[in-house]
């Protein structure tokens, strides 16, 4: 099995044992986007925090199928004993990483493809604003700074044990919403701030986007293969768990 074959194998895999995590994360994408249409009509950018806040924060995240999984690492190191058991099967590391990474590509790419799609039809003011072609670089900005962001998540999901993995996601969440939070008072919102740019055809901002995307995709290939490689697996549990 070559290594296309392999990663969409482990992928497809993981994809379909989580079917329901998957549908979970798509009705939370959608309510993502529902309760923050109102925010886009704020003409004094007072709520500006709160997009900012939604989209750096949580769209990393979404890339992640909310399961047992996920909600139990804390405690039982669930991804530790995951790869522990697959380390004992012959599956090369390349397979294992990018087929994980190709799980971030199509999750990420479908729950972001309906948050966008609903705030485009329902929010009158992107319609009034701005083309489909200057959105469709709005929401492919917003997909490759989550799919970067997400890339570092995997390091520390299946590089570090359960705890150290909460533990950075727990601090990230913390300097996001301060960033957010200190934005927000100087009224500079990101996100507001992007849809300017775009609506006067600053496009290279999504290029800028695609590139850093494509260098943290390659180097978080080459960190994490590495990574385990020389990490210890000290716990094992099902891999159907």
């Amino acid at each position: 099995m070559n290594l296309r074959q392999g990663a969409w194998h482990i992928a497809k895999h993981e994809l379909t044992r989580d079917w329901m995590g998957i549908l979970f994360t798509f009705l939370f994408s959608l309510y993502l986007a529902l309760i923050t249409m109102a925010v886009y009509n704020d003409t004094e950018s007072v709520m500006s925090w709160v997009l900012d806040m939604i989209f750096i924060v949580t769209f990393p995240s979404l890339a992640f199928v909310m399961n047992k999984t996920t909600m139990r690492f804390w405690r039982e190191d669930t991804f530790t004993g995951k790869l522990a058991e697959w380390r004992t099967l012959p599956i090369p590391l390349s397979h294992l990483v990018i087929g994980r990474m190709l799980q971030l590509v199509i999750v990420l790419a479908l729950v972001l493809t309906l948050f966008f799609t609903t705030q485009y039809i329902l929010v009158g003011r992107l319609q009034d604003q701005l083309s489909v072609g200057a959105y469709l670089l709005f929401a492919l900005f917003w997909y490759f700074y989550a799919l970067s962001m997400a890339v570092l998540y995997v390091y520390f999901e299946i590089g570090h044990t359960g705890k150290a993995y909460a533990m950075f996601c727990y601090i990230s969440v913390v300097v996001y919403v301060a960033i957010c939070a200190v934005l927000g008072f100087f009224k500079a919102g990101i996100v507001l701030g992007l849809l300017d740019g775009l609506e006067k055809g600053h496009w290279w901002y999504t290029a800028a986007a695609f590139f850093v995307c494509a260098i943290t995709m390659y180097l978080g290939y080459m960190i994490i293969k590495k990574r385990l490689k020389n990490r210890h697996y000290t716990k094992k549990i099902s891999v159907s768990s």
